[in-house]
């Protein structure tokens, strides 16, 4: 059976998702998968767990990361993909800012109470006692179970994006520092949902991003917006059109309903391939 596709853009319970990497690859395995990519936030902690357990499957899998970036007051996510095992130079970058999301963690955690929400410090501590990089994700989820909002979308828009009252902003680094962050340890810096960025025509940041070193970008992902995903590939690809890059997609899925489904939102297997070889050429320099 040939299995054609690839979900690039998944996390796991190592970041702000509900599965592990092993029940990430039997699950990709039950769909018919080709590929997926673990892409947690701010941690490569899952990855080893991942090559394990795919290393007895039919997939092929890449150890990735999601970083989050700042880009002329704007906040990107820069996706890494085939982030080598041992990296200590990344890690120590990577602890950093996970120790940046363990101090922000409590300060909503605050801000909730002082809003009148008694959030159990039994729930707030299991959260910074098991996830690598705790997050706004971690801190809806107790919401919902708490019956203060019907969903994580809803936890979001009344708390905890940004500009709402539970909302605490944290240091990033600059988009071309996490892109040289990613070359130089030879993983592929792709940009994910541009469609988010809003501070500006997207073709001037891709251009001025590729004059960076970004080498791809997401073209396939679901907004959930009043768009329909043909569309918003097709205005991503003409934005990026002659700039060489390699196109992605992915679900981003955290195994909740913030997000798609696995496996709903590919790109062909043969993704994975341009993305290695890109790897590779990162390497030999």
């Amino acid at each position: 059976m040939v299995r054609a596709l690839a979900d690039l853009h998944v996390h796991s319970n190592h970041s702000d998702g509900i599965y592990s990497p092993e029940q990430l690859v039997k699950m990709a395995t039950d769909l018919e998968l080709g590929g997926i990519a673990l892409t947690d936030h701010d941690t490569i902690g899952g990855n080893c767990e991942l090559m394990t357990y795919c290393e007895e499957s039919d997939l092929v899998c890449i150890p990735g990361v999601e970083i989050s970036t700042e880009y002329r007051g704007y906040e990107l996510h820069l996706l890494g993909y085939f982030v080598p095992k041992e990296s200590s130079e990344l890690e120590v970058r990577l602890t950093a800012f996970r120790d940046e999301r363990n101090t922000r963690f409590p300060k909503m955690v605050r801000k909730l109470r002082d809003l009148g929400f008694a959030i159990p410090d039994s729930d707030v501590e299991e959260v910074l006692k098991t996830a690598a990089s705790p997050g706004r994700p971690h801190l809806a989820r107790i919401l919902v179970e708490m019956g203060v909002v019907m969903s994580i979308d809803e936890a979001f828009t009344k708390y905890l994006a940004e500009g709402k009252p539970a909302y605490v902003k944290r240091d990033r680094p600059d988009i071309t520092e996490g892109i040289r962050m990613l070359r130089e340890v030879g993983a592929v810096p792709v940009l994910a949902h541009p469609l988010y960025y809003t501070g500006g025509i997207l073709r001037s940041l891709l251009k001025d991003l590729k004059s960076s070193g970004l080498l791809g970008v997401e073209v396939v992902y679901n907004y959930e917006r009043d768009s329909i995903p043909e569309e918003d590939t097709k205005q991503v690809q003409d934005a990026a059109k002659g700039l060489g890059f390699i196109e992605t997609g992915g679900t981003d899925f955290h195994g909740d309903n913030t997000h798609s489904e696995l496996g709903s939102m590919t790109v062909s297997i043969d993704v994975i391939g341009q993305l290695s070889k890109a790897a590779g050429q990162l390497r030999k320099h």
